[in-house]
């Protein structure tokens, strides 16, 4: 399927899906849920908070951090020396800052030790991966390219086993005469780096993979994507080449795998 064709029918998926809109809860917001019961990220002022709870207002003065009014009062989500919650505790991957979180307990805590010479994610936890500092939580996207209630960004691992990307980065984005459709000459080539505690990534296959553009999902990639395995399917590199029209010559890409964490990906 070219490119082209599948940003098409991605796109009426996309269309369709955003007609049956899931109600905002805990269930199916990790931010916070504004009057108008849309699903908010929950990390700005004016819209914080987190687990499907009404989006407060932080204070004058005050900030949102780790999805929580801080510097405000009470009324404003009652926070404790950590950050999180007061009576509730619930953390999300990616804003427990330099911690992480343990989506068990819901606690933001210290990142255990880990060796960067063994297969990610070096025995810490899922939705994290092993740095020069400990395990850290996995980075959270922060392209437009997922809407509020996309699933990356409702992305739980304690619930959710999909595989976890660790790392993106473009490689290149150039036009490419031999390899493309006329009309459709430049290539972008992205590389993922993920770990699976299900060795999905076994005989070069991978699981279902997302591509998101402007807030929806613009289907899945099922061409130009060549794989190079490790850990008996445990941990992949992903190269995936894609045939776009020449005149664009920036271009953010977001990926993630079914039931996994979502990246960001900038070109050139």
């Amino acid at each position: 399927m070219s490119l082209r064709l599948a940003l098409g029918v991605g796109l009426l998926v996309g269309l369709f899906i955003a007609s049956c809109r899931e109600p905002c809860d805990a269930e199916t917001c990790a931010g916070c849920c504004d009057a108008s019961g849309e699903c908010q990220v929950g990390t700005q002022v004016a819209a914080c908070g987190r687990r499907g709870q009404e989006c407060s207002t932080c204070s004058p003065g005050g900030s949102c951090t780790r999805q929580v009014c801080v510097g405000g009062s009470a009324a404003d989500g009652g926070t404790d020396d950590a950050g999180t919650i007061a009576a509730d505790g619930g953390c999300s991957i990616g804003l427990c800052g330099e911690q992480i979180c343990n989506v068990v307990s819901g606690a933001c805590e210290t990142g255990a030790s880990c060796d960067l010479m063994t297969a990610q994610p070096a025995g810490c936890g899922s939705g994290h991966v092993c740095t020069a500092a400990g395990c850290r939580d996995v980075a959270r996207p922060r392209c437009m390219n997922f809407g509020p209630q996309s699933a990356p960004l409702r992305w739980n691992p304690g619930v959710n086993f999909g595989p976890v990307i660790t790392a993106a980065r473009g490689v290149s984005f150039a036009v490419d005469d031999g390899g493309c459709p006329v009309g459709s000459a430049r290539r972008a080539v992205v590389e993922l780096v993920a770990y699976d505690f299900r060795s999905g990534f076994v005989d070069g296959g991978y699981p279902r993979l997302f591509l998101y553009r402007e807030g929806q999902t613009f289907g899945t990639v099922t061409s130009g994507v060549s794989v190079a395995a490790a850990n008996q399917g445990g941990t992949a590199t992903l190269l995936i080449s894609q045939c776009g029209p020449e005149s664009v010559t920036s271009l953010t890409l977001g990926y993630a795998f079914e039931n996994g964490n979502g990246v960001c990906v900038s070109l050139p």
